[in-house]
């Protein structure tokens, strides 16, 4: 329990800068992490993004003596979108790509995820909000298609 808070918080910290009121996307998951993991790569190539980088959590948390289970973070993206916009907008790179945390909990994962919409103050013009928007969308659509193949 006190993980998943200490978890919650760290996401929280770290990529809701801008969100409103600690607005966070999460979906619990009927499923054991390693297949949520599973449901996720595929989701998320479905939608036409590249997994970047994973970083796994749960040993360092072990190592500061808080009993953990799985605890994974996928960063994951469009190359071409992340280059142009961190480019453009260089005070969007510490957001960039895009993240989702999974965590196993007991016979079922959590997805978290903050909403990319709370990036909108950074960017400036129309096309590049669309672009924002897409990414919320899919976000969700992500997220909402993990936790429906394990209803």
């Amino acid at each position: 329990m006190v993980v998943r808070a200490l978890a919650l918080c760290i996401l929280m910290v770290t990529t809701s800068v801008f969100a409103n009121h600690g607005e966070l996307l999460i979906e619990r998951v009927n499923a054991k992490f390693s297949y949520t993991w599973l449901a996720l790569d595929k989701t998320i190539k479905a939608h036409k993004y590249k997994a970047a980088y994973l970083q796994r959590c749960d040993f360092a948390l072990n190592e500061r003596h808080y009993k953990s289970d799985k605890y994974r973070i996928l960063f994951f993206g469009k190359y071409d979108e992340m280059k142009r916009m961190t480019d453009k907008y260089p005070e969007l790179a510490p957001f960039i790509p895009l993240k989702i945390t999974v965590m196993e909990e007991g016979a079922h994962s959590l997805i978290i995820a903050t909403p990319p919409i709370t990036l909108l103050p950074l960017v400036k013009t129309d096309e590049d909000r669309m672009t924002i928007f897409r990414w919320n969308e899919d976000m969700k659509s992500i997220l909402d298609q993990v936790r429906s193949q394990y209803q």
